[in-house]
């Protein structure tokens, strides 16, 4: 028997693999199937991330418990928080590809009006307890899985309203902001969680 202590210590994957593996990365990165973004739209998108986070008055959305996806609490801080699951990030991205960007009002009032899509599919049990119910629709991106570069979780056991509000803030860029996305094919989605391949995304 391998003792678990061992396995932890070994290269159980190898360079060869790694490089193999980044061949594949860098071949999707150039691929004519990757779609192509407007640098510009991105650059426009980063801007209005950021006066979202320096905005007060506009929830923060994370990606954390979320059995509760579509509800709002308030933080200590003062700020609302909306929980949701990859839904905005996929929303973000679908923009993109349509060279869409909207303006933080325009943010302001599909919230106000619900129209903001913060889960993947309405139940009854969303419908009954979430602030926040707009399912994505047809900005779902069928067939393709919305990755993350540098990961949105937030790699501690505290309650949601114990964690700092700069620390939500700094998850909330991450999750939201699409220069921090790239898109597979749901054929190979699972790529989109090594560390090797994400590498050879980076815009």
């Amino acid at each position: 028997m391998i003792k678990s202590s061992n396995i932890q210590h070994q290269d159980l994957v190898g360079d060869e693999i790694r490089e193999k593996i980044k061949e594949i990365g860098l071949l999707w990165h150039k691929s004519e199937n990757n779609p192509k973004v407007s640098k510009e739209v991105l650059r426009c998108w980063d801007i209005l991330i950021e006066e979202w986070v320096s905005d007060k008055d506009m929830p923060l959305i994370v990606r954390k418990d979320t059995a509760k996806r579509g509800q709002a609490f308030m933080h200590p801080s003062g700020r609302e928080i909306i929980i949701s699951d990859n839904s905005v990030a996929i929303w973000v991205y679908s923009n993109v590809l349509k060279n869409m960007v909207f303006t933080l009002s325009q943010i302001k009032n599909m919230l106000l009006n619900n129209e903001l899509p913060m889960v993947f599919m309405q139940t009854k049990e969303i419908k009954a307890n979430a602030k926040y119910s707009k399912a994505l629709g047809a900005d779902s991106l069928r067939g393709w899985k919305v990755c993350h570069i540098d990961s949105v979780g937030f790699n501690t056991s505290k309650k949601l309203l114990d964690i700092d509000i700069d620390i939500i803030k700094d998850h909330f860029r991450r999750y939201a902001n699409p220069n921090n996305m790239f898109i597979l094919p749901k054929e190979i989605g699972y790529l989109g969680e090594v560390n090797v391949f994400i590498e050879c995304q980076k815009q």
